[in-house]
């Protein structure tokens, strides 16, 4: 157990810039009301992880249901957690190193952000972002 502990603190290490960074850019959004999810903030449509912040509160809050209807992928953030916990273990190796597993993940994400946009679009966190920064540059040329 002490091993699990030790991976996730090296994991946090290892991406303290990124993680600041991060922080830092969700304070400044937030400060400025500003959309906070980069993808939307740019294009207007949403992310495959939109959704995220408002289902982990969801959770603290113990509304399961709400939490899977803002992403449903939130309850895969604890395996993820996991992974990188007891990542020494050759059955995690063994799992994180296979491209068919990897290939299969990335084909789950497509296969639900479709099929939020097909059953949740236009609702939040689905919903268009009108002030992006594309429609803004567009809006330029005209």
């Amino acid at each position: 157990m002490k091993k699990a502990f030790q991976n996730i603190i090296n994991f946090s290490i290892q991406f303290n810039i990124p993680i600041c960074l991060f922080g830092l850019y969700v304070l400044i959004t937030h400060t400025f009301g500003w959309q906070n999810c980069i993808i939307k903030l740019t294009i207007g449509f949403p992310c495959p992880g939109c959704g995220m912040s408002r289902a982990m509160f969801a959770l603290l809050q113990f509304d399961f249901v709400k939490a899977f209807e803002y992403n449903p992928f939130i309850f895969a953030l604890p395996v993820f957690i996991l992974g990188i916990a007891f990542k020494h273990l050759s059955i995690v190796k063994k799992i994180v190193n296979n491209k068919w597993v990897g290939i299969g993940l990335v084909g789950l994400v497509l296969l639900v952000y479709i099929l939020r946009f097909v059953y949740v679009y236009p609702k939040v966190p689905m919903d268009y972002y009108k002030q992006n920064l594309f429609a803004l540059f567009i809006s330029l040329f005209k």
